[in-house]
């Protein structure tokens, strides 16, 4: 063998020898903390991993609220109330306001005859009906009244000035 053969087996063994060292080293602390001594106990990354989260985990985190707001109450209180058909638009004493309309949505901006604002778009439920199209200056809605469906159309109202 010549002499760069024999400095690199000598190194390849000082160095599987420090592997196996801190390989055992290793097992002996592991298997110390645990209650069976006598299993030969492997770590791998996901173990270490796991190991971490479980600790994380075991923490208790609290907060002290005492003269501060509560950020993990609710924002909105009560109970969920659906619409009665009494809360939906009228459109017979409504006036169309505006269309708006882009690639994906178009929906048709409604006044009542009290004032109040609505946003339609197709489909939306309006008293006794459905909204069934809109177009660039039109809104048409599907209504049915005592068996009888008619077609309510609202048009955009012009005001000069």
């Amino acid at each position: 063998m010549t002499l760069r053969a024999i400095r690199f087996v000598v190194a390849l063994t000082v160095v599987v020898a420090a592997g196996l060292l801190v390989t055992a080293l290793t097992d002996v602390s592991q298997a110390s903390g645990t209650p069976n001594s006598g299993e030969v106990v492997s770590s791998s990354p996901s173990q270490e991993a796991r190991e971490r989260i479980n600790r994380i985990r075991r923490n208790e985190f609290f907060y002290q609220s005492f003269g501060r707001n509560d950020p993990f109450r609710t924002l909105v209180g009560g109970e969920y109330q659906p619409l009665s058909g009494a809360e939906l638009v009228d459109l017979n004493t409504a006036r169309l306001v505006g269309i708006m309309w882009g690639s994906d949505d178009r929906f048709g901006l409604v006044e009542d005859g009290d004032g109040f604002g609505y946003i339609l778009r197709v489909g939306d439920r309006v008293r006794n009906g459905r909204v069934s199209a809109i177009r660039t200056e039109q809104l048409t809605a599907r209504i049915t009244l005592y068996g009888i469906t008619n077609t309510v159309l609202l048009k955009i109202e012009r005001t000069e000035g």
